[in-house]
């Protein structure tokens, strides 16, 4: 019998699986507090300086930048307001042998990183998101080093997670789209973030780690260029997209992740039946032939017990010797 390592890799490799792998009994998210882009449901300031707090009346929910906490309100500042820390000093044998202590089933499961900031949300909990959004407008040349920038701080922070922590893939955060829309134009994102991305993209590749892109919303327009530039996975997929046509084009080039929509599973009123019918939705749009890594969208539910009721309707439902797609 395969075990959820050997199953979730078949995915990757864009064959069908025995069954559908769902992230969060497939693999083990490996904590790394030497990189601290943000605090985590508790107060407390990151690498930047940043301060974050949890809402007392949702400590559920992630924490946020403290208001009136943004540092600075021009992009050509950056320079001298974002200093990226090198990992070279950090405690990388200490990191190895926590990773090795919580990862005990690492012949059974993979493993995965998560950087939780990208440029773009990075610039905006450091600007405020009215002039982190107006910044590509306010200095083209800045705003491109900028993000230039962030990316170098990126990889070289591969090498280090690599070496230490042995992961399989990586999962980089960086919520490019709302309910609707982009938040900037497709054209602007290819202008800024493409080719960041794709060097982000080969440095993972060529260190032997899957990149898996998170971003919530609306992105449509620029999976295709996640396609042209090597992304293995996109994780989010929320229904606000064009779920047919992206499984039909690019179903054998991009694994889909996540993809349990929270505004259903998510509610305090929602019942069994509603978050298991969810799950069946994922499988019956995304899981044909594979090309399906499954969990909620925003990775874990805020809602107790929601995301074991996920895991058992995707464990039940998503064996392809029982499934049959239209």
């Amino acid at each position: 019998m395969l075990t959820e390592r050997e199953n979730m890799e078949i995915c990757w490799n864009h064959e069908q699986p025995e069954w559908v792998p769902m992230i969060n009994t497939a693999s083990q998210m490996i904590i790394c507090p030497e990189i601290n882009d943000r605090c985590l449901f508790m107060n407390g300031k990151d690498d930047f300086g940043l301060e974050w707090e949890i809402d007392p009346a949702h400590p559920e929910l992630m924490s946020h930048v403290a208001p009136t906490n943004e540092l600075f309100d021009d992009i050509t500042e950056w320079p001298d307001r974002i200093k990226f820390q090198s990992p070279k000093d950090k405690n990388w044998e200490a990191a190895a042998m926590r990773t090795k202590a919580m990862w005990a089933k690492k012949d059974i499961l993979q493993g995965y990183w998560v950087g939780n900031m990208g440029a773009f949300e990075r610039i905006c909990a450091m600007m405020g998101h009215v002039n982190g959004l107006m910044a590509p407008y306010d200095d083209e040349e800045a705003y491109a080093d900028y993000v230039n920038a962030y990316a170098d701080y990126r990889i070289e922070q591969f090498y280090f997670i690599k070496k230490y922590l042995d992961v399989d893939f990586v999962m980089m955060h960086d919520d490019w789209g709302n309910q609707n829309q982009l938040f900037m134009s497709p054209e602007m994102w290819r202008e800024f973030y493409k080719e960041p991305e794709r060097r982000m993209v080969d440095a993972a590749h060529e260190l032997g780690m899957k990149y898996m892109h998170h971003s919530c919303g609306y992105i449509t327009p620029i999976v295709p260029d996640l396609v042209e530039i090597g992304v293995d996975s996109w994780h989010s997929v929320q229904p606000m997209n064009d779920l047919p046509m992206l499984k039909a084009t690019y179903g054998d080039k991009l694994i889909f992740a996540g993809c349990v929509d929270p505004q259903v599973t998510d509610k305090v009123d929602a019942t069994e039946e509603e978050i298991r019918a969810e799950v069946r939705r994922v499988i019956d749009t995304l899981g044909k032939g594979g090309g399906l890594l499954c969990s909620s969208a925003v990775m874990f539910s805020t809602v107790p017990g929601v995301d074991g009721i996920i895991d058992d309707e995707g464990k039940k439902y998503g064996d392809y010797s029982k499934l049959k797609f239209a």
